[in-house]
């Protein structure tokens, strides 16, 4: 008994010793990679989820993956933080999605994944496609075509209703009649019963392809609410989403949780008899928790997705569904013939300002020359969203005195009809072209020329004194020199010849310019590129990565659209591997920045240098 004291010193201390030790060394553990498809054996009409997860790092680069027949869609990227008394641990997860060309069996290649200059390698996946329209034989783990509960260790899909004790989540659809391309806002809650210890390792997203996740917030707001009299921990988010084709689709939402629950501590009570040891507070302080992967699912919701109508749809419309107006205005309004005017057009509202593209400008055929107008740029401030445009336009005729108006045509959900706004007509001041002045030399010597000859009439006194004539010669010449040999004068000719021919040369480069506005918009788009790396750099510099794959992708659809003769903003990653074909880097990169546009997908600072370095190489090149 004696003893007894000395025994419980040291277990108190190796209680607080193991905890420090064993993250220290987990901590301490090399970096590993892991593939895993789920699931291994899917239909032709269907698709597999593919994720390449790092662990013991919070960015890598992971080469695109690989497999004969089989197609790969990047769906982004989630990193996931813990912090373990102290701590820090890291993971990140690349997911994909898998579609087969042709039914049988498939390989996933091994995909190689670079961590601070070190290469890892995944191992080989084998799939089994089964043709289209037929089921699926199961897979390991699956039973009848139903899946088998897992393990507790692995992660448990919860939909609402089945585990409301632990969590939950809901999705709730602001409308769900809608047009193809009209924006959905919704709202979803996630639930988790007070008193657990939760770590959210994903955002919520889409579980199919119906649906394009247009907008969501960053952070979800935090607060209580009592469900049944049992309080609730609830994370809203708010967002939108847009449906592509016609049909009725479910919409569905999933989110990546982790949980803690605690497990009782097995101490040997019965070898040291310690009163401390059998202590509530002693169990409770030095307990574990075991981590139970869970991932929510929301309850899904029917849309049904209707075709904008056929019947009064007007040749100017483009896409916009929602609600708008229409403002416009110019500079300068004082011009001459030929002077350029810039035209500022601002669609201002609500809907789906991805499909909102430039107003039209009327006067194309009233004496005007136009240049295509700008991409158009969103800015939100202070709750009001608005897309502003830019085009050059010329007056050719010094009879105009006013900007003929610029029409827009949006589809109105809500009035369920096409709706054409037109801006008025904006007062312009035209100048007249000035001409060559008269000097006043002419004039003036016409008139003294007549005084000069009434000057020398005989009787009259003269005006001017005549100085006396001189008998002295000068020196003289043996030869008479023609001017053209002077080498002055030929100095002086060849000066003028120069300037002569270089004046037309600019003359000549310069009409050549005016007859093909291509040239001009050519070098406008050099400068708009320009400016963009500029920004690109700064963003890669301030080290905002989502900042910096929109400014890349501005970049490569102003590079190529204007180089296929397409509208940049219609460019997609899908056209550029088309004609520069999947291996190139200008590709991939176009495919991180279009994930980074609908997922909250951030990059490293390397992998930011490394972009930046081959989009300023393609830009001078």
């Amino acid at each position: 008994m004696k003893n007894t004291p000395y025994y419980t010193v040291i277990v108190i201390i190796l209680s607080f010793m193991i905890p420090a030790i064993i993250p220290a060394a987990a901590q301490a553990g090399a970096i590993s990679v892991q593939a895993q498809l789920q699931p291994t054996r899917f239909a032709l009409d269907q698709n597999g989820r593919l994720t390449v997860t790092v662990n013991g790092a919070s960015s890598a680069e992971v080469e695109p993956p690989r497999g004969d027949g089989l197609r790969f869609y990047s769906r982004g990227q989630s990193t996931r933080m813990q912090w373990i008394n102290g701590k820090s641990s890291s993971s990140v997860a690349y997911t994909y999605l898998v579609q087969a060309t042709n039914p049988g069996a498939h390989t996933i290649a091994p995909i190689a994944v670079t961590v601070d200059g070190k290469t890892y390698q995944t191992r080989a996946i084998k799939c089994e496609v089964s043709p289209a329209g037929a089921s699926p034989s199961p897979s390991p783990g699956q039973h009848g075509g139903r899946a088998v509960q897992p393990p507790p260790s692995s992660s448990t899909r919860l939909r609402s209703g089945e585990a409301d004790q632990i969590g939950f989540m809901r999705i709730q659809p602001k409308k769900e009649n809608v047009y193809a391309g009209e924006m959905i806002p919704f709202t979803i809650k996630a639930y988790f019963h007070q008193g657990m210890r939760v770590t959210i390792k994903s955002n919520p997203r889409l579980t199919n392809d119906n649906f394009i996740r247009e907008s969501l917030d960053d952070k979800p707001v935090q607060s209580e609410e009592l469900i049944s009299g049992v309080p609730y921990t609830l994370l809203t988010w708010h967002g939108s989403v847009s449906a592509v084709k016609q049909g009725t689709f479910p919409l569905e939402m999933e989110m990546d949780t982790s949980l803690l629950v605690r497990s009782r501590r097995q101490h040997p009570s019965s070898m040291f008899g310690s009163p401390l040891l059998n202590d509530p507070f002693f169990d409770n302080f030095f307990g574990g928790y075991t981590q139970k992967e869970i991932t929510l699912i929301s309850p899904k919701k029917e849309i049904t997705v209707n075709d904008l109508p056929a019947k009064g749809k007007p040749a100017e419309f483009s896409g916009a569904i929602g609600s708008f107006s229409l403002a416009v205005n110019a500079r300068p309004l004082t011009v001459a013939p030929g002077d350029p005017i810039t035209l500022h057009m601002i669609v201002q509202g609500s809907g789906n300002f991805d499909r909102v593209k430039a107003p039209i400008f009327t006067g194309t055929q009233q004496g005007w020359k136009t240049y295509p107008p700008s991409a158009g740029k969103l800015i939100t401030d202070k709750g009001s969203t608005r897309k502003v445009f830019e085009q050059a336009i010329i007056p050719t005729n010094a009879k105009i005195r006013e900007i003929p108006a610029v029409d827009f045509v949006y589809f109105d959900p809500q009035a369920k009809k096409y709706i054409s706004l037109r801006s008025d007509p904006i007062a312009l001041t035209m100048q007249a072209t000035a001409g060559p002045k008269m000097t006043q030399a002419q004039p003036q010597a016409s008139r003294t020329q007549p005084q000069q000859q009434t000057a020398q009439r005989p009787g009259s006194s003269p005006a001017v004194a005549l100085a006396p004539l001189h008998t002295r010669f000068g020196k003289g010449v043996t030869t008479l020199q023609p001017l053209y040999r002077a080498l002055w004068f030929q100095a002086l000719t060849a000066i003028a010849l120069l300037t002569f021919s270089v004046a037309l040369i600019l003359l000549w480069r310069n009409k050549k310019m005016l007859a093909h506005p291509e040239r001009i918009r050519q070098q406008q788009i050099g400068r708009e590129i320009d400016l963009l790396l500029a920004q690109a750099r700064q963003a890669m510099e301030e080290k905002k990565s989502s900042q910096f794959l929109k400014l890349c992708r501005e970049i490569l659809q102003l590079r190529f659209g204007f180089a296929w003769k397409v509208e940049p903003r219609a460019l997609s990653a899908a056209d550029l591997e088309q004609r520069l074909g999947k291996d190139s880097q200008l590709v991939e990169i176009l495919k991180k920045a279009e994930h980074a546009a609908y997922l909250d997908e951030t990059i490293s600072d390397q992998e930011m240098q490394r972009i930046y370095r081959i989009l300023h190489e393609e830009a001078k090149g």
